[in-house]
């Protein structure tokens, strides 16, 4: 009877973590597929930089996307742990990835065009061309485009 018990946490415990492992986990390295859907929005750096060349290295940072899920992820670049920057995704699909910009802190913008958190997020996204910032779009096009990986 025991045996049967044990067995069947295992079942639950192994098929919670393939769904677990397939919604929020299997998504692919950025690549050219992201620009067909891009919608930017707000990523907060939530650790200082940390690894090494055998291990992982950068920073996490955190974003609400579209669907109203949040996302923890991780990337390598030159950012500040609490700073704000615009961050690339799929609309259609977060599974084709996304992209924080590191050349793009936004930070200091956000008081000035009365961007705010709604509880512990940013609840914004826009295409490419009603990003309110002041920064010229063709820069923030071809910044993606150099940090997205070929298919």
């Amino acid at each position: 009877m025991n045996g049967k018990i044990v067995m069947s946490i295992i079942m639950i415990g192994s098929i919670s973590w393939i769904i677990y492992f397939l919604k929020y986990k299997a998504i692919s390295p950025p690549t050219a597929i992201l620009l067909k859907n891009a919608k930017y929005t707000i990523g907060e750096i939530t650790s200082d930089y940390y690894g090494d060349r055998a291990r992982k290295k950068g920073n996490d940072f955190r974003f609400k996307y579209e669907k109203g899920f949040i996302r923890d992820a991780h990337q390598d670049g030159e950012f500040i742990n609490g700073r704000k920057y615009l961050v690339v995704y799929d609309s259609v699909n977060i599974r084709n990835g996304y992209l924080i910009l590191d050349k793009f802190d936004i930070t200091d913008s956000l008081n000035k065009y009365h961007i705010y958190k709604n509880y512990d997020y940013y609840d914004v996204g826009w295409s490419l061309s009603k990003i309110p910032f002041k920064y010229d779009k063709s820069d923030i096009e071809h910044e993606v485009k150099m940090n997205l990986r070929s298919e």
